[in-house]
């Protein structure tokens, strides 16, 4: 197969596509829609070749495309080798350079398959009746480990598809359940787990080394390869799983080393009974590298890099003082440096740890980072901004030079305008310090007033980065004459264990105060904001805090947008999924602290409630279940007042269908528009 080059000539580019004067207008939904989105690099262990995922949707068929796209750094030429052809995704480089092995729907199922960099020939290598999920392939390039989803009682991938054929014609939609979970995210349990396979590369025989195991790897929903991982010699594999009838009220996953000779497994984390999480083996097999959390069912503690020594089993902890979560994580050839992203301070940031000393340095503050790869001595990853979806970057270690490497959504971002961005902190009632962003109306004019955007960002340990969001894009507000304000409450991440640590059991108090005080601040420091037209919009956490702003801060704001938020705190804990975050976040069971679940609940203050509310959800979410959003529609309509109800049967606590964020969008600023930007000040 013959794939089609798109050369990417730097220089003519600069001169023919960016020299021109181009009309340019306000960033909009529809600009954002039809970004190109970069995910998975990985790159040839020769540093020559960057393989990645290109993700374009299409609104008109409602649908997505992902194709794989092969960068060759000594030609400059981009590839995208795939074409369209099924969904396409996970590459992973040969040892040697020379072949690419990816995943791909082309057959309506996920399958093996390998590019031949040489010949440009694409063969299919696996040939299994469901779908493989999550490649990994050994060090020594001879065999693959993936994930399949199995019954327990059931690994052979043939009878597994039979088994799914019969309940298939049995016509019957009846399910049984004896224990939780019967429902996660967004999918109703059909009694398989993601588990573990071995498979030789030229493809043949798998074999489950997770058989008879109530346990999944990668942890559901979005668990990766980054929960397992092969040593160099190919003769252990260690992974992460959970197991347990406690499972959907406790994090404590543990990490298990499996032997691929002698097919025994053992936990080595079993003391710990918070999260653990498998990294990686050092390079030269003499240690595992992994993950740990200190507090148990606490599913936002911070991850310690921790250090095990496989011959000796001796556990070290190194980085205990240093207060930023690492997520993605690689190490050096010679093993003296781990190099990982993090977050901090609204962005995600790449840090160096000396394995050795313990001693952690950050080396790129900038922006949003992920995807990290390294090859000799420079870093390559994937940036985004507020102002830019991502695009493959390099970092030289030697002398900090930061190279641009892709520009595949240049010329779409050289026709639109973005509204300028500011990084603010204030000093809240408590004395502590809290950082927020601000973005100006596109062609912003200081002299004119303009209404208010109030962003309010879920988790609630989470934060408003500086990336190129495709749900909640700050930017879109701007282009519609907002001015954006989005603050990191307390609770947020990448503020340090205690800012983050101060929102559990604090869910209506500290957050609430944090977002009135960085209100205030900005109608004072920014006078360009129009004080008497404010609205204010959130998901999830940011939905529950929408609603319990409308009855404890009602004259606050002219209207409310409250996305997949929490109404009834009580109600809500029995119809979730995952118990462990309302058992930590509420101090317990609604039984054990009955006080606090209704001192914080939105409901308990409905009799409040006086300004428009627009509730949005989706049927498939059931981290908080539909039910919340009608109940908190119900209180509006029942008190009389004006209230909409947005309702996506088919989309999850996500709205991820591009017909559906376009309605979204659209709702959305309709909303604010009458009550807020279209009000009429008295």
């Amino acid at each position: 197969m013959k794939a089609k080059f798109l050369v990417i000539l730097f220089v003519l580019a600069s001169i023919f596509g960016f020299s021109q004067q181009v009309q340019k207008h306000a960033f909009t939904f529809y600009d954002m829609i039809k970004m190109k989105r970069l995910s998975g690099l990985t790159v040839s262990p020769n540093g020559r070749y960057l393989a990645f995922v290109v993700t374009s949707y299409d609104l008109k068929s409602n649908s997505h495309t992902t194709d794989i796209y092969l960068f060759d750094q000594t030609q400059i030429a981009l590839s995208n080798i795939t074409n369209g052809y099924g969904s396409n995704f996970n590459p992973v480089f040969s040892p040697d350079s020379k072949k690419l092995y990816f995943l791909s729907t082309k057959t309506k199922k996920s399958e093996i398959y390998q590019y031949d960099i040489d010949s440009q020939k694409i063969t299919q290598i696996s040939h299994l009746p469901i779908s493989v999920a999550n490649l990994k392939l050994s060090p020594d390039g001879k065999f693959f480990v993936f994930s399949l989803q199995a019954y327990v009682n059931q690994s052979n991938p043939q009878a597994i598809a039979q088994r799914l054929k019969q309940k298939q014609d049995s016509h019957s939609s009846a399910m049984e359940f004896t224990q939780l979970p019967i429902r996660h995210w967004n999918k109703w349990e059909d009694h398989r787990w993601n588990h573990l396979y071995i498979m030789p590369v030229q493809g043949g025989q798998v074999k489950d080394i997770m058989q008879g195991i109530e346990g999944n790897c990668p942890s559901k929903p979005f668990g990766g390869t980054e929960e397992f991982d092969i040593s160099p010699d190919g003769k252990l594999i260690a992974y992460t799983t959970k197991l347990g009838r406690d499972r959907m009220w406790s994090t404590n996953f543990d990490v298990y080393l499996y032997n691929v000779r002698t097919g025994k497994t053992h936990d080595i984390t079993v003391k710990n009974k918070a999260w653990d999480r498998v990294a990686f083996f050092s390079p030269d097999g003499k240690y595992l590298y992994y993950l740990a959390m200190k507090i148990p069912k606490y599913e936002a503690d911070r991850f310690r890099i921790m250090r095990y020594n496989l011959k000796t089993k001796k556990v070290e902890n190194l980085t205990e003082d240093f207060q930023v979560n690492p997520s993605e994580l690689i190490i050096s050839p010679d093993g003296k440096t781990i190099y990982f992203t993090g977050d901090k301070e609204g962005g995600i940031r790449i840090f160096a740890l000396n394995t050795q000393t313990k001693d952690v340095k950050e080396i790129y503050s900038q922006h949003t980072n992920r995807s990290i790869n390294l090859v000799g001595n420079k870093l390559y990853f994937l940036q985004e901004s507020f102002t830019s979806p991502a695009e493959v970057y390099s970092l030289n270690l030697h002398n900090n030079k930061l190279t641009k490497i892709t520009h595949i959504n240049d010329s779409l971002l050289s026709t639109v305008k973005f509204g300028q961005v500011e990084k603010f902190w204030f000093t809240d009632r408590d004395g502590i310090k809290i950082q927020g962003w601000l973005l100006k109306p596109v062609d912003f004019d200081p002299h004119k007033k303009y209404p208010l955007a109030f962003y309010i960002h879920g988790g609630p340990q989470g934060a408003w980065h500086d990336e190129f969001h495709y749900r909640w894009n700050l930017e879109i507000a701007p282009s519609h004459g907002y001015v954006a304000v989005a603050i990191n409450f307390r609770g947020s991440t990448g503020y340090g264990d205690a800012f983050k640590e101060a929102i559990s059991g604090h869910w209506g108090d500290r957050p609430f105060y944090d977002l009135m005080d960085g209100l205030a601040y900005v109608l004072k420091m920014y006078p360009f904001i129009d004080g008497n037209r404010r609205g204010a919009l959130g998901a999830s956490y940011g939905g529950y805090m929408i609603n319990y702003l409308m009855g404890k801060a009602p004259d606050q704001f002219d209207a409310f947008i409250c996305h997949d938020g929490l109404f009834d705190l009580t109600s809500m804990y029995y119809s979730t999924e995952e118990l462990w975050f309302p058992e930590h976040e509420l101090l317990g069971t609604p039984w054990q602290n009955e006080k606090m679940y209704k001192e914080f609940s939105p409901s308990t203050y409905v009799t409040h409630w006086k300004k428009p509310l627009l509730v949005i959800h989706g049927g498939q979410d059931f981290r908080v279940p539909e039910t919340q959003g009608i109940a908190a529609f119900t209180a509006a309509q029942r008190l009389g007042i004006p209230s909409k109800f947005l309702y996506f049967p088919n989309e999850c606590h996500f709205v991820l269908q591009p017909a559906n964020s376009e309605v979204w969008h659209r709702e959305v600023f309709a909303w604010l528009d009458k009550w807020v930007k279209n009000k009429k000040v008295k």
